[in-house]
C-alpha cells in the first residue's frame, strides 16, 4: 500500500528536513581537525553509521547491520533540541540533568513528527531502551568516535579539557568502568578498541608533560 503525497505529508517532510539541517548546526567538544573547527552533530553521526556498520562486519558478523545504521543515525537527533553536552572530563557530567533534557528532546520530536514520521521516536526509543545488542554495540562505539578524533587532531579537545595528564587518565578510566557496568557489559571487542586507542591518547599526554605513568 502506497501513502499518497497530501499536503500534510509534504509539509511535514519539508519540516523534517529544516530539522536536520538545526541538527548541522549543533557543534560538539569535539574538533575535524587541527586547526579547530568544531565537529558537527551530522559530522559524527555520519563518522559513527559507517564506521558501525563497517566494524560490526568485521568483528561482530552476528549483528543486524541493517538496524546497527538505523541506531547510529538517530543517536544524537535529540541533540536537535538538547544540544550537546562536552562528555570529555565523566566526573563533571550532570547525568540526570543531560537525561531530562534529552527526554524533553524527545517528546518534541515526536509531538513534531510522530503522526506522519512514527520511525524517528520510536527507533530513538528502541535505542534508548539498549534491549537488544545493535543499540549497546553503538552505544559503546560512539564513545570510540571521540578519541578518533583526538588521534587525528592532535589531542586538542583533550588539552582543553585537561592540563594535568594524571586526572585525564583517571576520567577515561572511569569512563571505562562505568560503560562496563551499565551498558558495554557484553561489548568485550568495542571496549577493547576503545581502551587500546585511549590508552595511546593518554600516553601522548604523558609523554607531553614528561611524566611518569603511575598505571598502565
Amino acid at each position: 500500500m502506497t501513502t499518497q503525497i497530501t499536503d500534510d505529508f509534504v509539509k511535514a517532510t519539508i519540516e523534517l528536513g529544516g530539522l536536520l539541517m538545526k541538527f548541522s548546526q549543533v557543534k560538539r567538544a569535539t574538533y575535524v581537525d587541527k586547526s579547530g573547527i568544531s565537529e558537527s552533530d551530522t559530522d559524527h553521526t555520519t563518522m559513527l553509521a559507517i564506521m558501525a556498520c563497517a566494524i560490526a562486519s568485521k568483528i561482530e558478523p552476528g549483528l543486524d547491520i541493517g538496524k546497527v545504521a538505523q541506531y547510529a543515525l538517530v543517536h544524537d537527533l535529540v541533540e536537535v533540541y538538547a544540544g550537546d553536552v562536552n562528555t570529555i572530563n565523566f566526573h563533571t557530567i550532570d547525568h540526570k540533568a543531560k537525561e531530562q533534557n534529552e527526554a524533553k528532546a524527545l517528546l518534541r520530536i515526536t509531538q513534531e513528527f510522530g503522526e506522519v514520521f512514527p520511525w524517528i521516536h520510536t527507533m530513538i526509543e528502541a535505542y534508548e531502551k539498549l534491549d537488544d545488542p545493535e543499540s549497546r554495540f553503538i552505544k559503546t562505539l560512539d564513545k570510540v568516535m571521540p578519541a578518533i578524533t583526538h588521534v587525528h587532531t592532535d589531542n586538542i579537545a583533550v588539552n582543553e579539557g585537561f592540563d594535568d595528564p594524571v586526572a585525564f587518565e583517571g576520567s577515561v578510566l572511569a569512563r571505562n568502568e562505568d560503560m562496563k557496568k551499565t551498558f558495554a557489559h557484553d561489548q568485550k571487542n568495542v571496549m577493547q578498541l576503545r581502551e587500546v586507542i585511549l590508552k595511546e591518547i593518554v600516553d601522548k599526554k604523558y609523554k607531553h608533560h614528561g611524566i611518569k605513568r603511575i598505571s598502565k
